[in-house]
Formats: structure tokens, sequence, C-alpha cells
């Protein structure tokens, strides 16, 4: 799985720089992002693929919560009404269901680092260049590393998943 960590750089001259310094390192132009205020992409090739504009992670992950969140409320009506009318097997397969969307929604909540693009809206409306730069979590520190060394005014802006399968 590949983490995609999150840099705000002031202009378009620095990021370039960054570009060129994580291409040296080895990370493929395919896996670095850079979107501004228009939402021009500043790879080499010009393109801003739709996924990038429309932040299909947060897409995803609101559909997954919803839906853990309809699966728990079903499960407890079930529940209830199995208890109702005294049908035991029921109420305890509804019990383990809810048992398990709790447990998935934690998972989700708290333990999965998630960052999405309108927390960087502000910034961006500034002037200021996002640059998003996907890595194989063998690589996350030493990637942050390179960029916060090299370029103190780069800004971490956290880290996120990523499933380059999905186009995400």
């Amino acid at each position: 799985m590949f983490i995609r960590l999150y840099f705000l750089l002031p202009d378009e001259i620095l990021t370039k720089h960054v570009v060129d310094d994580l291409a040296n390192s080895g990370i493929k132009h395919q896996h670095i992002h850079a979107l501004k205020r228009n939402l021009n992409d500043l790879k080499p090739n010009k393109e801003n693929p739709q996924w990038q504009r429309l932040d299909m992670a947060q897409r995803i992950e609101r559909i997954a919560w919803n839906s853990n969140l309809v699966i728990f409320f079903i499960a407890l009506c079930v529940l209830i009404a199995s208890l109702w009318i005294e049908f035991t097997g029921l109420a305890i397969a509804a019990f383990i269901i809810m048992l398990a969307t709790f447990l998935l929604g934690d998972l989700f909540a708290a333990r999965i680092p998630k960052v999405h693009l309108k927390e960087f809206e502000d910034a961006l409306s500034h002037g200021e260049v996002l640059l998003m730069v996907d890595v194989p979590e063998k690589m996350l520190v030493q990637t942050e590393e390179l960029v916060l060394s090299h370029h103190p005014a780069a800004i971490a802006g956290g880290s996120s998943w990523t499933i380059h399968s999905l186009g995400i």
C-alpha cells in the first residue's frame, strides 16, 4: 500500500525543485501530483486527472462510513425486534454484526490516517502549491525528511492512504 504525503510550498519554482529532488531520489513522476489555486497540475505532461480534483478517497470514506452506520442501526433494530419476539439466535447474530461494525468504525475513525483536499483550500486560495507524493510505507520517513531538510519553506501537511489500483 502507498501512503500519500502532503506538502505546502510557497510557489511553483520551489515546487519544481522539490519535484526534481523527489524524482532524483527514485520516485516516479506518476506518483507526484501538484495543485495550485486554479487546480493546474505542475507535472511535465500538464494532465490533471479527474480523481485529483474530486478527492475520491474522501468520497469512498464517506460511503464506507455511512454504510457502516446504516448496517449498525439495522442490526440494532433486528436485535431489539428479536429480543421482543424472544428469538435468541437472531439476537446473537445481530449483536455480533453490531460489534463488528463498531470495531470497523473505530478502526476507520481512529487508526487510518486521512487528509483531504478541503483542508488546503485556504492555502491554495493564497497562491500556495499543494504537492502530493505517493510513496510505499517503507519510504515514508525518508521522503518526508528529504523534502523538509532540503527545502525549509516546505510545510508538511500530513499523510493519507491511497490505492493506485482504484485510481485514488
